[in-house]
């Protein structure tokens, strides 16, 4: 019998630039990251500006798209990841578009999560790019995520580049809030951290999610935001046409309570809690049953993504499918 060839055997590591486009990057928790891809076979080349500081972020909106383009338009580069996340990329992308108006960057691989949200849907609908919602390297916990999550990001960033690899696709499988009514629902996957999302409402930015599966993550928002911010995607018309939505981690997102004032304190200076807080699953399964409830749009939750605890990868803008018993994968095999 012929001796088959292990995929794994082919493998030629790309070559990703990383580049800082959001909030200022901590600098030993970013080198232990950038330690651990290398010392995975990883090449990788770290932007100048990374390690720089203007107020809130690395560098000026401005340099900071300059700094993007600098690793974008290079041919030798397979992928661009994003050091961190937090705030600043909205800003960036009527620069971006202005500066590629004559000519697009070669087509590569963006990674990232959070504030990156809004440039996954950028460069993956203007430049054709592969888009990968994955941990970055100045998460503090970078260096020791587990296996099945370095697959994660390992699989499908190899794949989007069309090359061999051996590790194993994601399976989820995912508690309903509001059940399917109908036959499982397969459908490209977009979506990424709920506040970003919201930021794009309004813009020539904000994404199209019709006839998609839309999917969710969220860190340190309380339960009366998220809920606001659902109130206002549903009337911006963001939900019109979404087949399903999909949740993962939503770390920190407390029912927080008013406090008033005793009404049995004669000196009227203790307060108490108006009501009593309802705890977070709860509180948080509360708001989209009754988003799922207003829109028809089938919720289900346990994605294995976000700001933690759990860091797995997701492949934006391919095809999943969403079974009636809760299985959530990806709909082709590579």
């Amino acid at each position: 019998m012929k001796k088959q060839k292990n995929p794994a055997s082919k493998f030629t590591p790309p070559r990703i630039g990383i580049v800082a486009l959001s909030s200022v990057i901590p600098k030993i928790e970013f080198e232990t990251g950038v330690d651990a891809l290398r010392f995975d076979g990883w090449h990788v080349e770290v932007h100048p500006e990374v390690s720089g500081q203007y107020y809130f972020y690395p560098a000026s909106d401005e340099t900071r798209a300059k700094s993007f383009l600098q690793y974008a338009y290079r041919k030798d580069l397979d992928a661009v990841w994003c050091a961190r996340g937090g705030y600043g990329i909205t800003h960036l992308l009527p620069l971006l578009e202005r500066m590629t108006a004559k000519r697009k960057p070669s087509k590569k691989t963006l990674l990232g999560y959070s504030d990156v949200t809004a440039l996954h849907e950028f460069v993956r609908k203007k430049w054709g790019w592969e888009t990968i919602h994955a941990p970055m390297p100045s998460l503090k916990t970078f260096s020791t995520l587990s296996v099945p999550e370095k697959n994660s990001y390992r699989g499908f960033l190899l794949d989007s580049l069309k090359r061999p690899h051996a590790f194993a696709q994601t399976k989820h499988h995912l508690e309903w809030i509001s059940p399917m009514r109908t036959a499982n629902t397969s459908a490209p996957l977009v979506g990424g951290n709920l506040a970003v999302w919201l930021a794009m409402a309004g813009t020539k930015y904000f994404p199209n999610a019709a006839g998609k599966i839309l999917f969710f993550e969220e860190i340190g928002e309380n339960v009366a935001r998220i809920n606001r911010y659902l109130h206002q995607l549903e009337q911006a018309g963001g939900f019109k046409g979404v087949k399903a939505i999909v949740l993962g981690d939503f770390m920190d997102c407390r029912d927080t309570v008013p406090m008033r004032i005793d009404p049995f304190d004669n000196e009227r200076k203790r307060m108490i809690p108006l009501r009593a807080a309802y705890p977070d699953q709860e509180a948080l399964q509360f708001v989209f049953a009754e988003l799922s409830r207003r829109t028809k749009i089938p919720v289900a939750f346990g994605i294995p993504a976000g700001h933690g605890p759990n860091f797995h990868s997701l492949y934006l803008g391919k095809k999943y499918t969403l079974k009636k018993n809760g299985e959530f994968e990806i709909a082709y095999k590579p």
